[in-house]
């Protein structure tokens, strides 16, 4: 067992435990999980340390300035501040009339209702110093969470995710009690701030464990509450071609999606005949970056990708099932509900594109032939840095849809179209990806700035993507080809009426 000294420095940088040491350490403690995950012998990549001080204002001001960043507060309801860090955070929060215990009791589980005096905490001298009220050390043996007091989730919701959290990445198990309680005040988690759920929630998505972790957070309540629009897919049939429910397709979909992107997939999905014919493609630098990369985006679009369905949903006389236009609803509705959660819109943005997007790759190709080189220039057009995880989530949504054994014996031919999709490249390349710009389209065709001038730009685009024209000439003359197409007859301007 490693000792304590060595994991207390485990859980710091080296800047950040030299400025700690140099700081007044006089009343106040380490406290939460920085204390459990050293008595644990856990370690992580980044670091987060809750103090408890008196006035913790000066004290964070104080050790902020003195590691060059600026405490915050963050609360509206409590004084906590908090002073960021690259790879993590300090959280500083206020000891009433300096009584720990005190502080302790309105914890939520007691592996995190412990404290250790911040001195002895910076020397590693824990075990022989730890206050732990709660029992809290037999449950770090145990990894097992249990609630500190009957309303710790009414007193702060957003616990609640936490368990999940930490169940997820850490493996901390929920207690009975603690469960029951998790179904009991489900109904309360959207009092905890959006941004508060966030936080949480991304954590739980990028999790390697992120499928065991839905089934814990529908089982709670929790997931109907936070995503709503998932719930409505509950009984929403979808035969014959899907073999279960929108809701239940769309939590296997997840567990597919992780399968066919962790980066430490366990040896029997290495030996399964679904991965093997995926590791050729998963061996490219360029689509195991764009995969990492997406990593975020690419589960919630996975997860919220047929949202759309249950109000789009018809029926023929022959029974079978319909959704037209589920992919454009449900990124719209996907956007309004992260938007809603305080989700950056750089990500809101990349899931609404893989969802409104998520049929093309099935649709690139004629049934019975490959996809033409137009198509494919249209395709990645299109998609850009998203065509990677955009073709994942086609995998992903066709094993969710057929199932594992079904699909097999036709696997071989979704991992050679996906193959075909990413390896494609335009029959002329140049430096800036066209062989005429806007100016120099102008100048050929005598046309002022306008609409026309990007639709002609994007129509020689495809031509020499496709082969059509292979030099600056021909493309000049298709540029006076199409603007005096256009001129005679404006179809672009009469075709949507």
């Amino acid at each position: 067992m490693k000792s304590m000294k060595s994991t207390t420095k485990q859980l710091m940088t080296t800047d950040a435990l030299e400025v700690l040491s140099a700081q007044d350490a006089e009343g106040a403690w380490v406290v939460g999980g920085a204390v459990r995950d050293a008595l644990a012998g856990d370690h992580h990549d980044r670091f987060d340390l809750d103090i408890a001080v008196a006035d913790a204002e000066s004290w964070a001001r104080t050790s902020g300035d003195a590691l060059g960043t600026l405490a915050v507060k963050i609360s509206a309801h409590f004084d906590i501040w908090r002073i960021p860090l690259p790879d993590g955070q300090i959280d500083v929060w206020e000891l009433p009339d300096n009584d720990i215990e005190r502080d302790l009791r309105r914890r939520d589980f007691s592996v995190n209702a412990m404290a250790v005096p911040l001195d002895y905490f910076l020397q590693g001298r824990i075990l022989a110093t730890v206050i732990d009220p709660f029992g809290g050390r037999d449950d770090v043996d145990l990894r097992v969470l249990r609630l500190v007091s009957d309303g710790a989730l009414r007193d702060d919701p957003l616990r609640m995710l936490r368990a999940v959290r930490l169940e997820a990445e850490h493996a901390w198990r929920p207690d009975a009690e603690l469960r029951s309680a998790m179904r009991r005040d489900a109904g309360l988690i959207n009092n905890s701030a959006a941004e508060r759920q966030w936080e949480e929630l991304q954590r739980i998505i990028l999790s390697d464990n992120l499928p065991w972790a839905l089934r814990r957070l529908e089982q709670s309540g929790l997931l109907d509450r936070i995503l709503p629009e998932l719930a409505v897919g509950r009984g929403v049939d979808q035969r014959p071609v899907h073999r279960r429910d929108v809701f239940w397709h769309q939590i296997d979909a997840v567990r597919w999606i992780t399968r066919l992107t962790s980066s430490s997939a366990p040896r029997a999905t290495r030996a399964s005949a679904i991965w093997q014919e995926l590791e050729p493609l998963l061996s490219v630098a360029p689509i195991r970056d764009s995969l990492d990369d997406w990593r975020l985006p690419l589960r919630l679009a996975t997860l919220l990708h047929d949202i759309g369905k249950p109000e789009t949903r018809t029926v023929d006389v022959d029974g079978s099932t319909h959704f037209f236009g589920h992919s454009e609803l449900g990124g719209e509705m996907a956007g309004r509900r992260l938007t809603e959660l305080r989700v950056p819109s750089k990500t809101t943005r990349q899931v609404e594109l893989l969802i409104e997007q998520h049929l093309r790759p099935g649709q690139v190709n004629s049934p019975g032939k490959p996809p033409t080189d137009r198509a494919l220039h249209r395709f990645h057009t299109a998609l850009g840095d998203a065509a990677i995880p955009l073709c994942w989530l086609f995998l992903a949504d066709s094993l969710a849809t057929a199932g594992a054994n079904a699909l097999l014996p036709r696997w071989r031919g979704y991992a050679a179209h996906v193959a075909r999709i990413l390896a494609w490249q335009p029959k002329r390349a140049t430096q800036t990806g066209r062989i005429l710009d806007g100016n120099a389209i102008m100048e050929a065709t005598g046309l002022q700035p306008g609409p026309l001038v990007g639709e002609i730009r994007a129509k020689i685009d495809e031509a020499a993507a496709v082969g059509e024209i292979a030099g600056i000439d021909e493309a000049r003359d298709l540029a006076r080809q199409l603007a005096q197409a256009e001129t005679v007859s404006p179809s672009r301007l009469t075709a949507g009426r």
